[in-house]
This record gives structure tokens, C-alpha cells and sequence, in this order.
């Protein structure tokens, strides 16, 4: 994947053999493209450009902004929207077609069964395995411990969105202020070998860990 943005001398290369990490010791520059990259993902007009080969991408189908390090959830409606999507489509597959029928039919028939005694006629109008998956309450397992557990969790997170979703480039804002080096080597590490896009925006430079790759904007906007 590239993207371009006007204060970049020209397109970056955003690749899955290498962590790009971008770090912009600009404050200004920093929060006006952390602002258009937020923008971006919520549909609004930005000056950032995401391409790949000779196509643009839709950047809010495409990019992904992970910033909440203390409490992030893997639990996010987009995410669990496809999930659910999936398991309707497995529950009618051929495999489990007759059962759901059977389950659907038995909870009519529950119903009737309740309201036996009511002085009127009940009809379960919206029982469907979508109303029955969201009556349920989908959720993904959300346990882990740790600073380990944290990078892991961002990890299944990234894995989830290209299985359920799409290839997307994860953007992660100041990660490094959050765990040591030794974590951001790790994570770096799985990163590549699952092929992820992985953009690391930075406001202050770290060492620099052997699967990464380094883009510097300094305070006087000089790029190197």
C-alpha cells in the first residue's frame, strides 16, 4: 500500500515485509495528520491518499487507527457486525440448515406455549437467526494479561479484521511510549510474518528494531 499526504516529500510505502514507522517530532504536523487520518476513517474529506497498485482505496473501508492502548476492546461493532453476518451464513449452510429450522420452529413454539392461557393470539413475527444471534449478545473473549496480553490482544485484532473483513492498514499512534522495546520487537516480529500493513505513528523517536523502517519529520519539517 502508499500513502500520500502534502507535507510528505512523496508517496510512503507501507509494505508487509517491514514495520513502517513514522515519527513526527512536529507537534503541529503531528496532530493535524492524526486529525485527518481520524477523519478519514469517519468518512470525511482528508488530504490523505491510500492506494494500491493503480487503484484508490475507500479510506474509511481500508484503514484502521488503534490510539487506546489501556483499555482497547476487541469488541468493536464493525467487527462484531461481520462476525455476526458470518455465523448467519453458517447457520443456513447445508451443514446446519435442518437444525436451525428445528431451533427457529421450537422457539414459535415456545411462544405459543407461554401464552396459552392469554385471552389473545400471539405471533412471533421476527424470529430469524439475525434477531436470534443479536438476542444472544455476540462477543469475542477479551481476556488477556498483562503488557504481553495487551500486544497480543492487538494482534488478534489485526487477524480478525483481514479473516471476518479485509486487508486494512492498522495505523497505531504512539505505541511505543506505551511498552518497552523488547514488546515492540515482538510485535514487529508477528507483524510481518502475518503480512499485516502496519503503519507506527510516532511523535519522538525510539531505537530502531531490526523489522523496522523509519520515516523521521523533524520540528523544522525536514524529512529524512
Amino acid at each position: 500500500m502508499k500513502l500520500a499526504y502534502p507535507a510528505f516529500s512523496e508517496a510512503i510505502t507501507v509494505g508487509t515485509d517491514s514495520v513502517l514507522c513514522l515519527v513526527i517530532e512536529n507537534q503541529p504536523l503531528f496532530r493535524t495528520i492524526l486529525c485527518d487520518f481520524s477523519v478519514s476513517v469517519d468518512g470525511g474529506r482528508s488530504d490523505i491518499v491510500l492506494s494500491e497498485g493503480d487503484r484508490i482505496l475507500d479510506l474509511p473501508k481500508y484503514i484502521e487507527i488503534i490510539s487506546d492502548f489501556i483499555n482497547f476492546d476487541l469488541n468493536k461493532k464493525p467487527l462484531i457486525t461481520k462476525i455476526i453476518s458470518e455465523l448467519e451464513k453458517a447457520a443456513v449452510s447445508p451443514e446446519h440448515y435442518l437444525k436451525t429450522q428445528e431451533l427457529l420452529a421450537e422457539i414459535e413454539n415456545s411462544v405459543d406455549k407461554w401464552a396459552f392461557s392469554f385471552p389473545c393470539d400471539i405471533i412471533p413475527t421476527k424470529v430469524s437467526v439475525t434477531t436470534l444471534l443479536r438476542a444472544v449478545g455476540v462477543e469475542l473473549r477479551n481476556e488477556y494479561r498483562g503488557h504481553i496480553g495487551e500486544v497480543e490482544k492487538i494482534l488478534d485484532y489485526m487477524e480478525l479484521v483481514r479473516e471476518f473483513d479485509r486487508e486494512k492498514l492498522f495505523v497505531t499512534v504512539n505505541m511505543r511510549s506505551y511498552f518497552d522495546d523488547a514488546l515492540i520487537r515482538e510485535f514487529q516480529k508477528t507483524a510481518v510474518g502475518h503480512e499485516f500493513h502496519v503503519l507506527m505513528l510516532e511523535s519522538q523517536s525510539y531505537p530502531l528494531l531490526e523489522k523496522e523502517k523509519r520515516i523521521t519529520i523533524d520540528a523544522d519539517l525536514c524529512e529524512f
